[in-house]
């Protein structure tokens, strides 16, 4: 994508963003939305000035706590992912495993985490791991089936070992299909952590958002759903950079039929 398209793209969402945000504000003003379920933005600006530090320090350890997740999360759900996809028996094994786990509501094993870890962060950090590391470890599995046979092959008749052909063939190709497993995992992850916090926690963003709006403070809650929006934003932007490299380079490799 050339930087007067991207630059342009911006300056668009710029545009309706702020759009969004001055009707937001004259529905409140004119009395068309209810204060205390809506709020509205001159509320949150008063609640950032009030307490902005205070939401900034929870935003750093909600950050803390998904990033932890994503590591433990997505190390183990791409080593499993592609251990099983090397593995054609296992594959076809584990596929309907994984597939029927990420269709059961995890969130059946917080309390019990909360009763081994406490109510602190590594409670947060493993029920965020456990959440995404069955679509990473099942995408990743699915993408590694789906490398074009052939490639290996020939790796293989040029003296490349096993693991090798692994390594250095079949997980390249397979990345396009890793990434895509890593934008559901953090999205999955996000909403666990903050979840979390909101159930059972002393910090987090999680906890301030549960806390305010238990006392009707809704500019505040506004505030700390923002910040969340503005954390998932950036990573599923940062990701989907990702995976517009690495889709071209998957499709220019690929051989022509």
């Amino acid at each position: 994508m050339s930087a007067v398209s991207l630059q342009t793209r911006w300056a668009w969402r710029m545009v309706i963003a702020v759009l969004c945000i001055g009707l937001w504000e004259l529905a409140f003003r004119i009395g068309l939305l209810n204060p205390i379920i809506f709020g509205a933005p001159s509320l949150v600006v008063k609640a950032a000035m009030s307490d902005g530090l205070l939401f900034l320090q929870a935003f750093r350890v909600t950050l803390v706590e998904i990033a932890l997740a994503a590591l433990i999360a997505c190390i183990g759900g791409i080593v499993c992912g592609v251990l099983l996809g090397a593995v054609p028996i296992a594959a076809v094994t584990f596929t309907p495993i994984l597939s029927a786990i990420i269709a059961v509501p995890l969130v059946i094993l917080y309390p019990v985490l909360v009763v081994w870890f406490g109510i602190g962060p590594p409670s947060k950090v493993i029920y965020g791991a456990v959440i995404a590391f069955f679509p990473i470890a099942l995408t990743t599995m699915l993408g590694v089936r789906a490398v074009d046979p052939s490639f290996a092959v020939m790796a293989t008749a040029m003296g490349a070992p096993r693991w090798r052909v692994l390594v250095s063939v079949t997980v390249p190709l397979a990345l396009p299909a890793v990434i895509a497993g890593l934008r559901i995992g953090l999205a999955f992850i996000i909403i666990s952590v903050v979840q979390g916090e909101m159930v059972a926690s002393y910090d987090g963003l999680g906890f301030w958002i549960s806390y305010h709006r238990t006392i009707f403070n809704t500019g505040h809650v506004y505030l700390g759903i923002i910040l969340t929006l503005i954390l998932a934003v950036g990573l599923n932007e940062i990701l989907s950079r990702l995976e517009r490299r690495y889709s071209g380079w998957r499709v220019q490799t690929q051989p022509s039929l």
